[in-house]
This record gives structure tokens, C-alpha cells and sequence, in this order.
């Protein structure tokens, strides 16, 4: 065609050719320059400051500024070599920095008291204080001379204790002691395993011994002194772990906020492409 032999339209291409020629060279050599100037001793200096709390010796700065350039190196030559690419842990590393990224996104000001007590108010269920039990117990140890001896043991024991008026406790030393105050259930299985005890420690009559009931090592008689139900602790004393939840809350909706803001610019695709 006559248009293909215009001069003017080889000087076009011959131009474009020349500057995708120089563009490529171009990134090729920007490649290889790594700036490790002022502007990087800088950063790692103040880097440094931020991390131990002093200034870095001269020595200190060199060698960083080495591991930085020879870090830098390795880097660029793995992208080269696209080793980034469809690596399941540079792909987690990459989403966990622009999640940390947009960690701030939801420390805003800090709520005044009548906020936070309000915040306090409608999830008080997250600082409910558990149910607790206050008790004594006589223990029979299993080890020495079996399970049914120790139970036996504390057979004898609850008969003497109900007949004496004042009688003297006799059983064997348990590691924790032999009362406990304002325990709670969770408390109670830490020390005497998922047991009957333990279970017994909500059902038996207060104020007299009852058993014998099993453990994780042994025979038990129980007495229970006091039962305190659930309650709501006041504010004040709990007043830091509202300020917590509190900011954590909002940085949460924050983040998601953000996420749905991200997501709105891209389409997933949920069938296959055609």
C-alpha cells in the first residue's frame, strides 16, 4: 500500500522502536544501580534508634547498610529469575504486610469515659465473672494402699464426722491444701481433673461434709461453705480490658471497612472462563 512507503510514517516507527529500545535498557540499568546513599544510612540509623532505644556506631551503620545492599542484590535477582512468582509464601508474607498495613486504620481517638462505659454496657456478657465455689475437703490417697481402701477410708471418716460434734480431720496431706476460696468451675478441673469432685462441687449441700466422691487421685469428703453466682464486675475495675476491646473492635470494623472498599474495585469470577 502507498501509505507504508510514507517517510514520515518509517520515522514514526523508527522513533518508537528507539525509545522502547531506550526504555528497556533504561530499566535494565536501573536494575542494577542500588542506592545506598544518605537517604538509606538514614533510614537505617533511625531504624535502629526505634529498635534499641540508642544510636548505632559508625561500624554498626556500614554493616547494616552491607547486609541491606546484599539483601537488595539477592532480591532483585530472584525476581529476575521469578522466583516471587506463584510462591504460596511470598504471597502470605505480602498479604500479612498490607494487613499490618492497615492495622491503624482503626486507632482513632480514644473514647471518653460515657462512650466506653456505654461500649461496657451492651457487652457486659464478655466480662461476666464466673460462678464460684468455697470449700473444704478431707482427701484420701489411692497410691499407698489402693483405690477401695482409700474409699473405705472415707466412709469411716464422713460417719465420725457427722457423729462427733468436734471431731478431728483425718486424712491425708493433698499438695494444694485443704480449702479453697471463690473458685471457679474451670479452677476447680485444673486441680482435681474432670472428676466426680469436681462436678459434686455444684450439686452438694452446703454447710455439711457429703461423699466420699472420686478424683484424679484419690477419695474426697466435701464440705461447701459458700456458692457465689455470676456477676458483672464494676466498671472501673475492669475498665482497661474495656479500653482494649474497645479499640480492637473498632480497628476490626476499620479493617473490614477497608477490605470492602479494596474489593469493590476488582470482579471475582466464580465460573470458569469461556
Amino acid at each position: 500500500m502507498k501509505f507504508l512507503r510514507e517517510p514520515l510514517l518509517h520515522f514514526m516507527v523508527a522513533g518508537a522502536l528507539v525509545c522502547a529500545v531506550a526504555q528497556h535498557f533504561d530499566d535494565n540499568a536501573g536494575r542494577y544501580r542500588i542506592d545506598a546513599g544518605p537517604a538509606q544510612r538514614a533510614r537505617i540509623e533511625s531504624t535502629y534508634r526505634q529498635q534499641y532505644g540508642v544510636e548505632p556506631t559508625p561500624q554498626q551503620v556500614d554493616y547494616l547498610l552491607g547486609q541491606y545492599v546484599r539483601s537488595e542484590i539477592l532480591f532483585r535477582e530472584g525476581r529476575a529469575l521469578g522466583l516471587d512468582r506463584d510462591d504460596e509464601i511470598v504471597r502470605r508474607r505480602v498479604v500479612q504486610k498490607i494487613e499490618f498495613l492497615q492495622e491503624d486504620t482503626g486507632t482513632a481517638v480514644p473514647p471518653g469515659d460515657a462512650e466506653l462505659q456505654q461500649y461496657f454496657a451492651s457487652h457486659q456478657s464478655r466480662y461476666l465473672t464466673p460462678a464460684t465455689v468455697s470449700f473444704a475437703h478431707i482427701y484420701f490417697s489411692a497410691d499407698e494402699r489402693g483405690d477401695n481402701t482409700a474409699r473405705a477410708r472415707a466412709q469411716t471418716e464422713l460417719k465420725r464426722q457427722h457423729a462427733a460434734d468436734a471431731p478431728r480431720l483425718a486424712g491425708d496431706p493433698f499438695p494444694e491444701g485443704t480449702r479453697f476460696e471463690a473458685i471457679s468451675e474451670s479452677s476447680a478441673i485444673a486441680v482435681f481433673g474432670n472428676s466426680p469432685f469436681s462436678q459434686a462441687l455444684s450439686s452438694a449441700p452446703e454447710g455439711e461434709w457429703a461423699g466420699p466422691f472420686r478424683s484424679a487421685f484419690g477419695w474426697h469428703l466435701l464440705r461447701v461453705s459458700r456458692r457465689d453466682p455470676p456477676h458483672v464486675p464494676e466498671f472501673e475495675t475492669v475498665k482497661d480490658r474495656v479500653l482494649a476491646d474497645y479499640v480492637a473492635d473498632a480497628r476490626e470494623r476499620a479493617n473490614a471497612e477497608e477490605f470492602r472498599r479494596l474489593a469493590s474495585k476488582y470482579q471475582v469470577l466464580t465460573e470458569a472462563s469461556t
